[in-house]
């Protein structure tokens, strides 16, 4: 039996010793072990109902000194300094219990709710960002924030209505993909200097569609920037420097790079649409570059195949689906490096019946969406197309999962686990892939569906390590997206002793002022959803429930008095 003293942890971390009596293990173990001590410091206290300021909580920076946030009117920044656990302990000195209930009104409980939220988030600033004037009102995406530069920086938009002019038009003549069946906004990127408190630059995108919500429509790797618009079909590619400023790159799509640009418009002549409006450009090309790169690579892969029978068939379909490539889109995309990028590409949606009912007689031949391209900036090639039900990708995805979640904790450098990186992820995983009926092929058309990962969409908390604890990942995960609230608490177990660390309670884990019974079980209530802000290292987690047309927080803290009043039996806390 391992000891789960906290003693007995950090001398073991300190001195290098494994558990299993080995000193000087390899580096994949001893890089799991240095972490067991936080089995004996966890977020053990509950505190419902915290009283708040008015403000959208989003995000800790990746050092964990800030947590970010917007004011309600969606015009503030909001930054907030996080002072710690130990700042709010004179106030838990005799709660011993799990959790301070939001039906409790003792003096004591409301005064906990009152001033923890003050002791423990100590507001630094708040910076204005949008001004409400003129007839389009902004505000702020608060389902939106990139970092850079360690935290330093943070990427920030705001979005308001736009209307079509007739500069917007000539503007997206050169786009061969353009999508205009959509709404269009107007659109600025703020980038904030934390640090100093103050806006570094700008870039506006006016008459465009982007997806911000947790970050689909933009990329982060290191110091570059990718932005997918959704109505152009292009890509802008721009990295931020050392002081803050925007350096563009160039706009992938339409054109492999500027230069390629420059050397289409010097071939073409001058030329006037249908309504004598002069472009003064060029005139639209029949296919992009990304396009025409795609269709030589599927045409070069079929020629080269030997069999002349197969070969012919393979033409045969490779005609057939043209039109259907030459109108796909763009749906989704992400760095994979600073030189390779990822997409995603769909059909494009059509309301004319009698082009579903056509395409559904021959749907045998016709391709299937959607398609992942992976490809090289620098060399502007192709280096693989997987199809929708890949299993080379599923494996891919499963064996470099950490490459394309890009996300390392910036205390130890570890990533969030995953079956690259863990052995009981990856069990799990592959548990998944094997129940799935419909084998493989069914199975790499669900998982493949989550690629490409949005950038900094994963937390590396290290309660979170599915090596230290065992937690039902349904109700919780690593990654960052609202979860269905759920009757009874949120348990995690020892991973080896199989025991009971700590558990989460949201606000209906409590029922008629009483524990979730096993009658009660985990029934789920489809409308209540619940988002977890974990921090970076520290014992700290908070929880945002919607509640009717407000939101209420719960803090889960470190507090070394607590103690379980009631054991919930194994088979009632992971059973659905």
């Amino acid at each position: 039996m391992i000891s789960q003293n906290l003693y007995h942890h950090l001398i073991n971390r300190a001195s290098g010793w494994h558990p299993r009596g080995q000193r000087h293990p390899s580096a994949s173990q001893y890089l799991n072990y240095q972490r067991e001590f936080y089995k004996s410091i966890t977020p053990s206290l509950t505190i419902q109902n915290v009283d708040k300021p008015l403000v959208y909580l989003r995000k800790f920076t990746p050092d964990g000194q800030l947590l970010l946030g917007f004011s309600y009117d969606q015009c503030h920044l909001e930054v907030f300094k996080y002072q710690g656990v130990g700042y709010v302990m004179d106030l838990l000195l005799t709660q011993q219990g799990e959790c301070v209930t939001a039906s409790d009104s003792s003096l004591y409980s409301l005064h906990i709710r009152q001033c923890i939220f003050e002791r423990m988030l100590k507001r630094v600033y708040c910076l204005r960002l949008v001004k409400q004037s003129g007839p389009f009102k902004s505000h702020i995406n608060r389902e939106f924030s990139a970092f850079f530069r360690d935290g330093t920086f943070v990427l920030l938009a705001a979005v308001s209505e736009s209307y079509s002019s007739f500069d917007s038009f000539k503007r997206l003549v050169e786009y061969a993909d353009l999508w205009d069946d959509i709404d269009h906004f107007n659109y600025t990127f703020f980038l904030v200097n934390l640090k100093s408190g103050i806006v570094s630059d700008k870039l506006i995108y006016n008459d465009d569609s982007l997806m911000l919500s947790h970050n689909r429509s933009v990329s982060v790797y290191e110091h570059t920037l990718a932005i997918l618009s959704n109505c152009r079909q292009c890509i802008d590619l721009t990295q931020i420097d050392s002081n803050g400023k925007f350096k563009r790159l160039f706009t992938l799509g339409p054109f492999g790079s500027d230069l390629d640009r420059e050397r289409i418009l010097s071939t073409q002549q001058p030329s006037s649409c249908v309504y004598h409006i002069s472009t003064e450009s060029f005139d639209t090309l029949p296919l992009s570059h990304l396009k025409q790169k795609i269709l030589s690579y599927m045409y070069r892969n079929i020629m080269e195949t030997e069999d002349k029978s197969i070969r012919l068939k393979k033409l045969k379909d490779f005609y057939f689906n043209f039109s259907h490539v030459e109108r796909m889109l763009i749906s989704k995309m992400q760095l994979l490096d600073n030189n390779n990028i990822f997409m995603r590409y769909e059909s494009r949606p059509t309301l004319l019946t009698e082009e579903r009912s056509s395409a559904d007689t021959l749907n045998k031949n016709k391709i299937s969406f959607p398609l992942y391209v992976i490809y090289n900036i620098s060399e502007q090639t192709i280096l693989k197309i997987f199809p929708k039900n890949s299993v080379q990708l599923l494996y891919i995805l499963r064996n470099f999962c950490d490459d394309f979640r890009n996300v390392r904790s910036l205390q130890n450098q570890l990533p969030s686990s995953s079956p690259n990186n863990n052995v009981y992820f990856r069990a799990a995983f592959d548990l998944a892939i094997s129940s799935i009926p419909g084998g493989q092929l069914e199975a790499a058309s669900r998982f493949n569906s989550t690629l490409p990962i949005t950038s900094q969409s994963f937390s590396t908390s290290p309660y979170l390590d599915y090596s230290l604890f065992n937690y039902d990942d349904r109700l919780i995960s690593a990654w960052e997206r609202p979860k269905v609230n759920i009757l009874t608490p949120i348990c995690f177990r020892d991973r080896i002793a199989n025991d009971i660390k700590f558990r989460l309670f949201l606000e209906t884990s409590f029922k008629n002022g009483q524990r979730a019974t096993e009658d009660s079980g985990l029934r789920m209530s489809q409308r209540e959803l619940v988002t977890f802000i974990f921090h970076p290292y520290e014992p700290f987690i908070i929880s945002i429930q919607k509640v009717c047309r407000g939101y209420t927080i719960n803090f889960h803290i470190y507090n070394k008095r607590s103690r379980f009043k009631v054991q919930i039996p194994y088979n009632i806390v992971y059973k659905i």
